[in-house]
């Protein structure tokens, strides 16, 4: 019983296992990591420690793309190796410091703002992570700086192997998001029959949002069915938020309602779900049209499950 609320605790405060993958990957950078400092001997712990701390945003949603993810890297390689040696090599002259310190966060801010508008606490990050370097002694030696330059391009290079070799679990991510859009569409076809006005758009955009970023960076065999059930399903809801044209067809709108059901039934082992079963025949334009997308998404369902099976 304590095992399943502590999945049922997991599933809420990480609703698409998005941390748990981070957590992986973490833990596999680490491991690398540990065996990369054991045997290299590099000159700074400090400065190969430092790139660990800001490779969790690689994993950030916002980031819908590899090409994306990989700038983020190349940007916090620049980034730590530029403010921690200047840092560095500033320090001992305190007022020159201060100012140069503020002028450093200035641009970094603005930088990022420029490239990375949507992750703001990377700043801070940055120059937080940069500064850890100031109690290293002798302060300003070129040669200590060199060792920091050499540091972090060892810890850098190898946390870019390991995230390009780790497995793609972005499936999961895709799968959860997409079990919980069609979660909240049958509640939209619920209120709608029962003409409430509460209806959970918030909650519906949200999850598309993580459909649609994680569509993109699938394995590239999983992503054309992927992105058909999606637009499909994203088809059905549409439709019903143009149900003000026609009248309202209960019986066809529970029998939409009951083949989503067992579609996200199936979602959770991968498993295929056949073919739609409704209980009337569409009669009308836009009721073709949702069984016609509802028939396409098991397809594309089934599909998908028959490449993860090989």
């Amino acid at each position: 019983m304590s095992i399943l609320k502590f999945k049922q605790w997991l599933d809420e405060v990480d609703p698409y296992a998005l941390q748990r993958i981070t957590l992986y990957k973490c833990l596999f950078v680490a491991t690398v990591e540990v065996y990369v400092y054991w045997l290299f001997q590099p000159v700074s712990f400090i400065a190969f420690f430092m790139p660990f701390l800001l490779t969790s945003l690689y994993e950030a949603p916002v980031l819908s793309t590899f090409k994306e993810k990989e700038q983020l890297l190349i940007f916090i390689t620049i980034g730590i190796i530029l403010i921690s040696i200047t840092f560095y090599l500033v320090y001992p002259f305190r007022v020159i410091f201060f100012f140069f310190s503020v002028f450093v966060l200035s641009v970094t801010y603005f930088c990022v703002l420029k490239y990375f508008y949507t992750l703001k606490n990377l700043t801070m990050l940055l120059i937080s992570s940069g500064a850890l370097v100031l109690s290293i002694d002798p302060p300003a030696n070129l040669e200590v700086a060199y060792g920091f330059i050499s540091s972090i391009a060892l810890s850098m290079t190898f946390i870019f192997i390991c995230l390009r070799i780790f497995p793609n679990m972005y499936l999961i991510v895709w799968n959860r998001a997409l079990y919980k859009f069609i979660q909240y569409l049958e509640k939209d076809i619920d209120y709608t029959i029962n003409k409430n006005d509460k209806k959970p758009t918030w909650e519906e955009i949200m999850h598309l949002g993580m459909v649609r970023n994680y569509t993109k960076m699938l394995p590239k065999k999983y992503m054309m069915p992927a992105y058909r059930i999606s637009v499909n399903i994203r088809n059905i809801q549409h439709s019903l938020d143009n149900l003000y044209y026609e009248t309202m067809n209960e019986s066809f709108w529970y029998g939409i309602k009951n083949n989503l059901l067992w579609l996200r039934l199936q979602m959770h082992a991968y498993s295929q779900c056949g073919l739609p079963q409704l209980p009337i025949e569409p009669k009308t334009k836009l009721q073709h049209h949702v069984a016609l997308c509802l028939e396409r998404s098991f397809r594309s369902w089934n599909k998908l499950c028959l490449l993860k099976m090989h």
